[in-house]
């Protein structure tokens, strides 16, 4: 058994779900937004609803950096209890607040509290396990980072029909509270030896142990392209599919027929890595990536940027399949070198890949507009770097 204490797939189980809480924080409340304006009474005009997200997002990019020297410090299931309760008060101010100021305070804190699962839990895999068998379970758990956002926004909707816009703000502390009740189950990872002095000095080396350890940088890069090409379909799926094909009606069967088939992918993939290893398994879906990719930009060329639907749709699919199953692998490959500082390697890589991603993927957004053209770009662009770093750092995982 891990050092976690708990069979395997319970072990996912709660790993999927506590990651699951950074996905419930964004996407579940989007459908409210019009909802919350009325509330407070925003004008449409302001940027007040933009406003939280763009705070959101900054408290999101520092608590990444937060989390695990705590973490590697006072030890994994405190820091995760922390962590957790940290989300359920930024959730219950969110919900409750009197005016929109405290809103946005409420904001802030669940967004640096929403950090914390996901480092933690890098840590604790880190911790438990090691080579394919890591790759295996962060394949499973850190998939659900990419495919529950797709699912968040009809969540979102189904408690909005049940009740107020504080139905969608208020889930993320149910599940919180969930959470860290199951987390009671779990042993604590951390060893004594490995505990590390919580110092801004030490800290700062630690972090540029990862930042320069070539194997960890690389694949870190790499596993920031995925996000960056992973972005738009989150951030221009509603125009992609309602605008420029018309089929707004359908978006919500063709957003979840996507997420089935990403699923379906991640699946394969564990299996793949089971039989074949880590980093065999990768090279073919960089190649994959690239030849699809490639094939996309061609035939939307020639369709003037609006290939056939299903045959764009087919595309799509294949594409965000093998981006959602490599991304996983390339982040399990760079933490393999990153033991002794686990929670701190967490930290540092998951604001590089979750800002970078985010900073890249919306420089592919704003070229969307009335053709499909850009997105295929974008996976192609990003790609051939992912390409190019994971052949860089394979003589370190060969």
């Amino acid at each position: 058994m891990a050092r976690h204490g708990l069979r395997h797939i319970e072990y996912i189980g709660l790993a999927s779900l506590v990651t699951a809480t950074i996905a419930m924080s964004i996407d579940t409340i989007l459908p409210a937004f019009e909802e919350i304006e009325e509330a407070y009474g925003l004008d449409n005009s302001t940027l007040g609803i933009s406003l939280s997200i763009t705070i959101f997002f900054a408290a999101l990019g520092f608590g990444n950096l937060l989390w695990g020297p705590l973490a590697d410090r006072y030890g994994r299931k405190p820091i995760m209890y922390l962590a957790l309760g940290s989300v359920i008060i930024g959730s219950v101010l969110t919900s409750f607040a009197p005016n929109f100021e405290v809103f946005l305070v409420g904001r802030a804190l669940w967004g640096v509290a929403a950090a914390g699962p996901r480092t933690i839990v890098l840590a604790i895999t880190r911790d438990s396990y090691d080579g394919d068998a890591m790759s295996r379970i962060m394949s499973l758990t850190l998939a659900v980072f990419l495919v529950v956002p797709i699912l968040a926004p009809a969540v979102g909707e189904g408690l909005l029909f049940l009740g107020s816009w504080r139905l969608t703000t208020l889930s993320a502390a149910v599940l919180a509270t969930i959470g860290a009740l199951w987390f009671s189950r779990i042993e604590e990872t951390l060893r004594p030896d490995d505990v590390l002095p919580l110092e801004f000095g030490r800290v700062g080396r630690a972090a540029k142990q990862v930042v320069t350890t070539r194997s960890t940088a690389l694949l870190t890069v790499a596993a920031t392209m995925t996000y960056a090409s992973f972005f738009p379909w989150l951030g221009s799926s509603p125009k992609l599919i309602g605008d420029i094909y018309g089929r707004g009606s359908s978006f919500a069967l063709i957003f979840g027929a996507n997420a089935v088939l990403m699923a379906i992918g991640i699946f394969v993939v564990e299996r793949l890595v089971r039989r074949y290893s880590t980093f065999p398994v990768i090279r073919i879906q960089v190649a994959g990536l690239i030849l699809f990719s490639a094939a996309y930009v061609v035939l939307s060329l020639l369709t003037n940027g609006v290939p056939p639907f299903w045959l764009w749709f087919v595309l799509v699919s294949v594409l965000t399949a093998l981006n959602s199953s490599s991304s996983p692998l390339l982040q399990s490959l760079a933490m393999e070198p990153m033991g002794a500082i686990a929670g701190t390697a967490a930290s540092v890589t998951g604001a590089i890949i979750f800002i970078g991603g985010a900073l890249l993927g919306s420089i592919i957004d704003s070229f969307i507009d009335t053709t499909v053209t850009p997105f295929g770009v974008g996976f192609l662009i990003y790609g051939l770097v992912i390409a190019a770093t994971t052949i860089a750092a394979k003589p370190q995982h060969s």
